[in-house]
């Protein structure tokens, strides 16, 4: 296995511009999702929990959760008894996560708390399912943060993440171009262009971050080097995202 694991796009001050750039932008984020995605979004997240295994009155960990989309699917998918927290480093995003909760019937209440995904402060082993969307691309050290979901997880525990990704296909690669330029045009009628901590504008980030960002084989790698031995992936929507999935021994 070699060491020269990508990083991404990194730079000083990265984690506090990242918690800027989501305060900003939380309040239209959901939104902004859907546009990104080409409205994909819950397909892809309902293909993440048929990858989740039997997690019925589990313990579960939604890892950079935002607005609790994933979240919310891993709660109706694991049932009452279970265990599901969501954990993010922005507060203005737990707090959208909760006010949509009040407005579901869920089986199970959600434990929405802050905090950083390079340091999870939940013990060694005592989740039985780790999801996390989106990401992994906000975090300044990839590799620390999927070592995290593999400490946390308990042996036969399952970790189920969803990255965008570049497709390879030269045809549908011109058609992903030409869409994500319009998607940083419709960014900017959100944002304004406004650079947050002068570095990005929020929609600027979240098109950009994606350059240099490893994915396919090269996550692969860092999944496997963090401990998850039979690290694979599933290419959605024709390479605009991957499901990447693990099991702890």
């Amino acid at each position: 296995m070699t060491d020269d694991l990508k990083t991404g796009n990194q730079f000083e001050g990265k984690e506090e511009f990242v918690k800027d750039a989501f305060t900003e932008i939380a309040e239209y984020y959901d939104d902004m999702n859907e546009v990104m995605s080409m409205h994909m979004v819950q397909g892809w997240h309902k293909f993440m929990m048929k990858q989740a295994g039997d997690i019925r009155g589990k313990t579960c960990l939604d890892v950079g959760t935002g607005t609790g989309e994933i979240a919310f699917h891993v709660a109706r998918t694991a049932g009452p008894g279970s265990t599901v927290i969501g954990v993010d480093i922005t507060p203005a995003m737990l707090e959208l996560a909760r006010k949509k909760e009040s407005e579901m019937d869920l089986p199970v209440k959600i434990d929405w708390r802050e905090g950083d995904a390079l340091a999870l402060d939940i013990p060694d082993g005592s989740v039985n399912l780790v999801t996390s969307g989106y990401m992994l691309r906000n975090v300044t050290n990839i590799l620390q943060a999927v070592s995290e979901m593999h400490r946390v997880l308990a042996p036969g525990g399952r970790v189920v993440v969803a990255e965008l990704s570049k497709p390879k296909n030269p045809i549908v690669k011109i058609g992903y171009n030409l869409y994500m330029k319009r998607v940083k045009a419709y960014g900017r009628k959100r944002d304004s262009g406004k650079k947050i901590d002068g570095k990005f504008s929020p929609y600027e980030w979240l098109t950009t971050s994606i350059e240099g960002f490893p994915y396919g084989d090269d996550m692969v790698a860092i999944f496997r080097k963090a401990g998850f031995k039979d690290a694979h992936f599933f290419v959605k929507s024709m390479g605009a995202v991957n499901i990447y999935v693990g099991t702890k021994e």
